[in-house]
């Protein structure tokens, strides 16, 4: 085979061989490694799913309950029943009418001694009559005074009670919805979380992906090396077989060169005897030849 067919050959064979792209070379292990990675971020991404729905439902039970609670006056007013309130004010007020009417007799006693009497009285008669109905009066006032106090007294720790069971009724409307309110931060913590978890897992995925992609050119820039090489081994022999050839048609020509100059010069050293014989004869024979 020639050189050059040889070389046709090689370059033929190593054009048609040429390394595929890096992306054409596999490795299970990395496969594994990015399977493993993307099912860890479908079930991320289910869990966020989950997570958001919690939270959502957290924020609708908040609302929902922010929406019932109660303004401390209608708390306040909606209680009055059930502490006796009304009833104990109107007992007060009965008491506060019937001690202010007994005052006011009380006062009005002297006119009306002699007007309630059938005949006229003399001053000791109105005096002792005054006296002693003035002294039931007063013991009488002095006992509805009591009771009014007392009847002033209930109602008063009635309207207290009332304002401390709307505070308290307050208060615990307010707890319960920081609890919901913690129960929502908690589950757009839980959102939030999962939210991150999948950008730190989807941040892994590409970390493998770039490795795999590196692996990957370390092998094609391999097999590249491995396949240049054989390209430059063959251009090397194509072009030593070349000098080859060129050194033995340069030895080849100088020989074929030699052997011309030998046969001139040889022909002519015949032509040189020969004109040495024809004068030679000439002169002693009269005769070229």
């Amino acid at each position: 085979m020639s050189s050059s067919s040889y070389w046709d050959s090689q370059y033929k064979n190593l054009m048609a061989n040429r390394p595929p792209s890096s992306d054409s070379y596999y490795n299970q292990s990395f496969v594994d490694r990015m399977n493993e990675a993307q099912r860890d971020i479908d079930n991320l991404v289910s869990e966020k799913d989950k997570s958001w729905s919690a939270m959502n439902q957290k924020k609708d039970e908040y609302d929902a309950f922010s929406g019932s609670m109660r303004e401390y006056n209608d708390i306040y007013n909606e209680s009055k029943s059930k502490f006796g309130v009304e009833e104990s004010q109107d007992t007060y007020e009965k008491s506060k009418k019937a001690l202010a009417l007994a005052q006011s007799t009380l006062d009005a006693l002297p006119s009306t001694i002699n007007a309630s009497s059938n005949r006229v009285l003399t001053q000791s008669q109105r005096e002792a009559r005054y006296n002693a109905l003035a002294d039931r009066a007063t013991r009488q006032i002095g006992i509805m005074t009591q009771q009014n106090s007392m009847y002033e007294q209930a109602w008063k720790n009635a309207r207290e009670n009332q304002a401390t069971y709307a505070k308290a009724e307050m208060a615990s409307q307010y707890a319960k919805l920081g609890d919901f309110n913690n129960a929502w931060i908690s589950a757009m913590n839980e959102y939030d979380n999962a939210v991150r978890r999948i950008e730190n897992a989807k941040v892994d995925l590409n970390l493998i992906r770039n490795d795999y992609r590196m692996w990957q050119a370390r092998q094609w820039s391999q097999a590249n090396t491995v396949w240049y090489n054989k390209l430059n081994n063959a251009l090397s022999r194509y072009v030593q077989a070349l000098n080859t050839e060129h050194t033995l048609y340069r030895l080849e020509r100088e020989k074929k060169m030699a052997d011309s100059d030998a046969e001139i010069a040889y022909w002519m050293n015949k032509g040189r005897e020969r004109t040495s014989k024809m004068i030679a004869n000439y002169y002693f024979n009269g005769t070229f030849y």
